[in-house]
């Protein structure tokens, strides 16, 4: 029963350091993507500039929907400063989709600083994970 548990226990944990270790895109909401920062950063990198367009495209299909972009960060810094990175990297993201044609005034931002982490673990991979702009359709 022990050696049982033990094994049970020893896959969870794998499984869970297998999930961090992943560094991919999935769908942020109903088809769009979320997008990614470097540590303590909230500029647009090239690499994501294709989830913009295509997050953009969605919008310009969907004359009836609004956007709210959400700016997320990792655990580390204090409170106060990673909301207002957060805020940063939710206007970088909005004013790319505004840059691409989208109505200011279709998008808002709100930024969740460290409140909302995808991954609760503690290294790089997941920190990776934790820092992005998320697009909700409203």
């Amino acid at each position: 029963m022990k050696t049982t548990h033990l094994f049970l226990a020893l896959a969870v944990a794998g499984l869970l350091v297998a999930g961090c270790a992943q560094q991919t895109t999935r769908p942020s909401a109903k088809g769009l993507e979320r997008i990614h920062f470097d540590f303590d950063k909230s500029f647009i990198k090239p690499e994501f500039e294709p989830v913009l367009k295509a997050n953009a495209e969605w919008l310009r299909t969907r004359q009836g929907k609004n956007m709210v972009v959400e700016g997320h960060c990792d655990e580390r810094g204090t409170s106060e400063y990673n909301i207002a990175l957060g805020d940063r990297r939710a206007n970088s993201a909005k004013n790319y989709l505004v840059n691409s044609g989208i109505s200011a005034g279709r998008l808002s931002t709100v930024s969740y600083g460290e409140e909302r982490a995808m991954a609760n673990c503690h290294d790089e991979n997941c920190w990776w994970k934790n820092r992005r702009a998320e697009f909700m359709p409203k």
